[in-house]
């Protein structure tokens, strides 16, 4: 009961259950869970972001790309916390990478549309932002976090840039074939299954990009990954310092997006999506 980390009012129900239905539920549980180790999908996942590989490598790679996160998802879902907080512990470093890649699958979705039009230093900005953060993640050390006492400083996400020879033009067309699959929304499923987890919100909470990631994936032209964001992003307003965190995220947004106000697209996309009820409501 405690590796499947069920909340109070669960845990009294199923002690009440005689001993046969108990062991079904054990059975049960074994059986649906994906038994692949962390590092299996996270292997997959770096092999995606490295900036080195070739166009045709990485059309191959990248086939599988949804699969493997729709995987993870279920791991991360379904596998008892023990699995969840292997995938999230310093070695692994799952949270890191599971934000990179969202990060690389909407780079173009962000700064190949009318976000920035033909701004090439933003477009420079996001590239380096982004390479940094692929070389941190090669070299095997954390991200540098800028956390406040109340969340993520603004500074957490611009203030440690480093040139890089990463081509913008490469980076744009690979995200592109990303983009045009599901990976934003399973990231996105990835990320509320991690912080459905007491241990795993705070990881988000303070990590110095995740929320900022999850903010611009409003960008996405998808309803539902657009109403999935919204409920990460409430979830987030609800606990202690909440607030500042999503302002800062929405300054972030406002930034990279060129927005003249902050929330501005995001009025657009209520004006826009105003018979997509679930997102509506959210």
């Amino acid at each position: 009961m405690n590796s499947m980390n069920l909340p109070p009012d669960k845990a009294r129900l199923l002690r009440q259950y005689d001993g046969e239905k108990k062991w079904e539920l054990i059975c049960d549980q074994e059986r649906f869970q994906v038994k692949n180790p962390p590092h299996t999908y996270l292997q997959k996942l770096r092999s995606y972001l490295d900036p080195a590989v070739t166009r045709k490598k990485f059309r191959r790679r990248v086939q599988e790309s949804t699969q493997v996160l729709r995987e993870l998802e279920i791991s991360l879902r379904t596998n008892h916390i023990g699995w969840v907080r292997e995938f999230l512990n310093e070695e692994n470093k799952g949270l890191d990478v599971l934000v990179e890649y969202l990060s690389f699958a909407q780079y173009a979705v962000t700064y190949d549309g009318d976000c920035v039009e033909n701004n090439t230093e933003a477009m420079m900005d996001k590239s380096k932002t982004w390479s940094r953060s692929i070389e941190d993640l090669h070299r095997g050390g954390t991200l540098p976090a800028h956390i406040t006492g109340n969340g993520i400083t603004r500074a957490g996400r611009h203030s440690t840039l480093r040139c890089s020879t990463l081509p913008i033009r490469r980076t744009l067309k690979n995200s592109r074939l990303v983009c045009k699959k599901d990976d934003v929304h399973v990231c996105i499923m990835c990320l509320r299954a991690i912080m459905n987890y007491q241990y795993g919100f705070n990881m988000v909470m303070s990590h110095p990009h995740a929320v900022n990631e999850i903010a611009l994936s409003l960008n996405n032209k998808n309803p539902r990954t657009k109403a999935l964001v919204l409920e990460l992003l409430a979830a987030v307003c609800l606990v202690r310092g909440g607030h500042e965190i999503i302002l800062s995220a929405f300054d972030n947004f406002k930034e990279v997006c060129m927005e003249s106000q902050r929330f501005e697209k995001l009025m657009e996309y209520f004006k826009n999506e105003d018979n997509n009820i679930d997102f509506m409501t959210e």
